[in-house]
């Protein structure tokens, strides 16, 4: 049956309309029923009158495309989502994206906002290892709440297997026709469609011109399939999982009545209270299962790309310093649950639970045992995966005094030694963050309080990773090194960021793999416009190879490595040599760091530069860094190095550093000179004022 408006509704909504606070952009937000009342009220009005811009023609076409979604909804009637009118579904779906794009045209986006908003941040998006990582992520928190969801509710039976894969096919086929996501739909206002929900705001390229022809493509290739179809695809089997599980135990056994509750939670507006409980957790349960969630830190990045956005007007430069935030906040934040923080958060609601006098309810219950089953889940398999990690197979957050050491290993910040690969935690999903503490902790091995206080605290560490809050870190930190820097080099430094920025945000991250992949060699990072070469493929090839510490030249991953997995995945290059070191440094618990040459503010090297120029100085760098791994090679196969403390083998290789420099300089006859400070060229000019 169609709904209608009640009296009252279409004076408020005339009222509206004549006080020219209703624009053709906010008809994309109301309900069927409400632009049948407004399509009435204009077809009698003149709009021009009542202050509105809405012209005869824009009109005709709303009343065009609202018979079209009357007709679907009369063929519809109460089934609005239930599979067995899938085709009836299609057909509304697309007549309500139909309205939706027009009216959003009719109130287009300036191109500036569909430029950086949409185009920008499509780029940064647009690659393969993006819905790679999402869809692995997916799967593995998929089964960390499925297998919670079945013991914290002590439900295992199933009511229809049949209805919950018809229902997931039904979910999808609308998603690939209209962009819509019903499986998280609360009202028809809510519709998620292009990947919003796991990008979280975005900006529309509906309207004339190139720029939103562009903002189109992109919204549906990079949001809407790559972003979006993994998301719905996973949503989908949450929500059906959900219901399927909670209708028969809701029904307490009765198959027949749970299955009208589980297809009445398929409606995207219930008909019975059972049918409205079953949606409302099975949405839950899809968006927790699928890192799209509301949480405390989603909240925080977005807060903070907000006023980004805000400040910067039509720039949106909150989206295009933070394209992708919702889905890794909402990791950490459920990644901190499962390593520990559901046990107080528990304990935090039983409090408020009593002063409530709610203790004793199913919804207290229910709540409290998916914290602790996740907890205990999260614990419990790092425990299983750190069983299986040396201490050197993991490495942590950047350490300056160990990078020269991870950069030997071919390693990564954050990640682990699996089968001759260093793999970034993220992989690890809901396990990262508890993985990641508990080999913190187990450096800390004196007694149980210090390694649980460690555990903790590399736990609650972790928040200042989510997205927003980890850039203003990172800048502050990266600024705390830069001390005594000149006003030209601050400009300088300032310039190469923003138009690298700027080149490398409108340059597709596919076209870097791709680069990458069709070119062995790792090419040296450059600054400012020069950027863009290492992202386009071949062209790339024209930058200088990077080396390592020893002089040689560093070689990338397999192509289909870099397209698939990106810099999440590196081959472990841990030598003889470079374990030897390593060992030492993990023994003594200081870092091993050897001349860095293009870092180092060394007066010494500043006067060779000086001397021999430029190009001679590389050549000298490569040598120094081939003398260094010959040194090191022969002394760590001595004897008597063999036999040496810890602490004397650091010694042993520290010192190989300055015998290297010293055999370089010999060759180029170089010598370093002592510069007169002023007080002895004060003195030396008296003398010379004095002799005759």
């Amino acid at each position: 049956m169609k709904k209608c408006l009640i009296p009252e509704q279409v004076a408020k909504l005339k009222a509206s309309l004549e006080k020219g606070e209703i624009k053709p952009s906010d008809i994309a937000k109301m309900l069927p029923e409400e632009k049948v009342a407004l399509k009435s009220i204009l077809n009698s009005v003149v709009s021009e009158g009542l202050g509105i811009k809405v012209s005869p023609e824009e009109i005709a076409n709303i009343s065009k495309i609202s018979k079209k979604i009357d007709s679907a909804q009369v063929k519809l009637g109460e089934d609005l989502g239930v599979p067995s009118k899938l085709n009836e579904n299609i057909e509304f779906f697309t007549a309500k994206k139909e309205m939706d794009d027009y009216l959003a045209s009719r109130s287009p986006a300036s191109r500036v906002k569909v430029l950086t908003g949409t185009i920008g941040r499509g780029m940064m998006l647009f690659s393969i290892k993006s819905p790679v990582l999402n869809i692995g992520s997916n799967v593995e928190i998929g089964l960390a709440e499925a297998l919670s969801r079945r013991i914290a509710g002590g439900a295992f039976k199933s009511t229809d297997n049949k209805l919950a894969r018809d229902y997931i096919k039904t979910v999808n086929k609308i998603y690939q026709k209209t962009g819509y996501d019903i499986s998280r739909m609360t009202t028809l206002r809510d519709t998620g469609a292009g990947g919003e929900r796991v990008l979280g705001e975005t900006v529309h390229s509906q309207g004339k011109g190139v720029i939103r022809k562009v903002g189109r493509g992109i919204e549906d290739v990079v949001f809407k399939q790559l972003m979006g179809a993994p998301d719905v695809a996973f949503s989908s089997a949450h929500f059906a999982d959900s219901v399927n599980l909670n209708a028969l135990k809701m029904a307490k056994g009765d198959k027949a009545k749970a299955v009208e509750m589980m297809t009445d939670s398929m409606r995207i507006e219930p008909k019975t209270p059972a049918g409205e409980i079953l949606r409302s957790q099975g949405i839950l349960d899809a968006q927790k299962a699928t890192w799209t969630d509301t949480s405390w830190a989603s909240r925080v990045s977005e807060g903070i790309r907000k006023i980004l956005n805000e400040v910067s007007g039509d720039v949106r430069a909150g989206d295009y310093l933070l394209p992708f935030i919702k889905t890794p906040a909402n990791v950490i934040a459920t990644g901190m649950d499962y390593a520990g923080t559901g046990i107080p958060k528990a304990l935090f609601k039983t409090v408020k639970a009593i002063r409530s006098g709610e203790l004793g309810s199913k919804e207290y219950f229910h709540s409290i045992t998916r914290d602790l089953v996740r907890s205990g889940l999260g614990i419990t398999g790092a425990v299983i995966v750190a069983a299986q990690l040396k201490d050197e197979d993991f490495v942590g957050a950047y350490d300056p005094a160990r990078a020269q050491i991870e950069s030997l290993r071919n390693s990564k910040d954050n990640s682990i030694r699996l089968g001759g690969k260093w793999i970034s935690t993220d992989w690890l999903g809901p396990l990262a963050i508890p993985v990641t503490a508990m080999m913190y902790a187990r450096k800390y091995d004196k007694t149980g309080g210090e390694r649980t206080f460690q555990y903790s605290k590399g736990v609650l560490a972790s928040a200042l990773n989510i997205p927003g809050v980890s850039d203003i870190y990172d800048t502050v930190k990266s600024q705390a090194y830069k001390k005594n820097q000149s006003l030209e080099e601050m400009t300088g430094s300032t310039v190469n960021y923003v138009s690298s920025q700027i080149y490398s945000r409108l340059t597709p991250s596919f076209s870097s793999d791709i680069a990458k992949a069709v070119d062995p060699t790792v090419r040296q990072s450059t600054k400012g416009v020069e950027s863009i070469k290492s992202k386009i493929p071949f062209l790339s090839k024209t930058l200088p190879a990077k080396t390592d510490i020893f002089g040689e030249e560093i070689k990338g991953e397999p192509a289909i490595s870099d397209i698939l997995l990106g810099a999440r995945v590196k081959t472990d290059k841990t030598t003889p040599l470079v374990k030897e070191i390593n060992d030492v440094s993990v023994n003594v618990d200081k870092g091993i760091s050897f001349t860095d040459w293009d870092k180092s503010s060394s007066k010494t090297l500043g006067q060779f530069k000086e001397k021999v120029g430029e190009q001679r100085y590389n050549e000298a760098k490569l040598r120094y860094g081939r003398e260094l791994k010959k040194l090191l090679e022969k002394e760590t196969s001595k004897g008597s190095y063999k036999k040496a403390s810890d602490e004397d083998k650091l010694k042993i290789i520290n010192s190989q550093d300055t015998e290297a420099m010293e055999k370089v300089f010999k060759q180029y006859r170089f010598k370093y000179k002592q510069k007169e400070s002023q007080q002895q060229r004060n003195e030396k000019s008296k003398v010379n004022r004095l002799l005759p």
